[in-house]
């Protein structure tokens, strides 16, 4: 995969002679992913005002994402449109989770470019890749290019990439230097701070409530040394009750769960732990468990999510063994 291109060369196709181009998301797009994707075809649009872009959103959108969707509306493709001049992958991580994107890709004769945040992965699949991975969103990934292509967004894309940035990086919390000086740039470009904060904030679905409470009642505890890690199970909601096991003050949560035929798992810890054991989950554990089991996996020092088929039980003890090989002896406390 060609990497360290020029970004001021995006979309690395004459836009004189770009007539269609679709911006895919990885399965299941949260608000990074899409509201990214939102931004990228408006900067096609700026670019090649006569193209027509899509957006894809392989296996649809999270509840946060629908409903974000609403305000930042756009042409949704069905995968039947036919061919495209461009195809501009973003925030996929895995190329696994462009699900039927995928062959799309890899039988086009259009530009394929990859902008994303997650290290590089997808073998001879892209044309190009755009690859930040100090940056804590591929919004901020995205915010970079306009500025490198000379172009200030408008008001509202502005405002996506905005809430993109505070979606991924914990509002800020987590977020480097250049992903805080992307922000104040966004704002001085017409975004408003408050109202991304407020556009974030969502009653929770009803199941997401159910799965999270069921997983805390499931949750197992271990401790490594002096970290504490919880374990459970749920049939949906993996990454919302991990989530939920480290608010709760785990330092590392894992959830794993069967669903259409493959075992999910989800992992999330604390910035804490990351950085005093130096344990990568994307790289150190999620992608190590999709090589070691067969499947597919990646993500973040502090979250990752992988997927096998070969069972919750074979798939969870793997992986505890795989953190033991990390931190060292975990001990179960009763």
């Amino acid at each position: 995969m060609p990497l360290g291109v020029n970004p001021e060369e995006f979309p690395f196709v004459d836009p004189a002679t770009l007539r269609k181009a679709v911006v895919v998301c990885h399965r299941n797009a949260d608000a990074d992913a899409y509201l990214s994707a939102y931004a990228i075809s408006m900067l096609i649009g700026t670019l090649a005002p006569w193209c027509e872009t899509d957006i894809a959103t392989p296996g649809g959108m999270t509840t946060l994402t629908q409903k974000l969707s609403m305000k930042f509306p756009h042409r949704i493709a069905d995968g039947s449109d036919g061919d495209y001049d461009l195809y501009v992958a973003v925030d996929v991580g895995d190329e696994e989770l462009l699900n039927e994107w995928k062959e799309k890709f890899r039988v086009s004769q259009g530009v394929k470019v990859l902008v994303d945040h997650h290290p590089s992965r997808g073998g001879d699949l892209y044309s190009y890749a755009i690859i930040d991975e100090e940056a804590t969103s591929a919004a901020e990934v995205v915010s970079g290019l306009f500025e490198r292509r000379g172009v200030t967004p408008d008001p509202q894309t502005a405002q996506a990439l905005l809430e993109a940035m505070l979606f991924d990086s914990s509002h800020l919390a987590i977020a480097g230097p250049s992903g805080l000086k992307a922000a104040v740039k966004l704002i001085d470009a017409g975004a408003d701070l408050a109202l991304a904060r407020q556009e974030l904030r969502s009653e929770p679905d009803y199941g997401e409530v159910i799965a999270r409470l069921k997983g805390a009642q499931r949750a197992s505890i271990y401790k490594a040394g002096k970290w504490v890690m919880a374990t459970s199970h749920i049939g949906s909601f993996q990454a919302h009750v991990a989530r939920a096991l480290i608010y709760l003050g785990a330092d590392l949560g894992l959830v794993a769960g069967e669903s259409d035929g493959e075992t999910r798992v989800s992992m999330r810890a604390t910035q804490r732990f990351h950085e005093a054991t130096g344990v990568k989950l994307g790289s150190q554990v999620a992608e190590e468990m999709a090589k070691r089991l067969g499947g597919h996996g990646g993500g973040h020092a502090t979250a990752a999510s992988f997927s096998t088929t070969s069972g919750e039980e074979g798939t969870v003890q793997a992986t505890m063994k795989r953190f033991e090989e990390l931190l060292g002896e975990l001990k179960k406390l009763d």
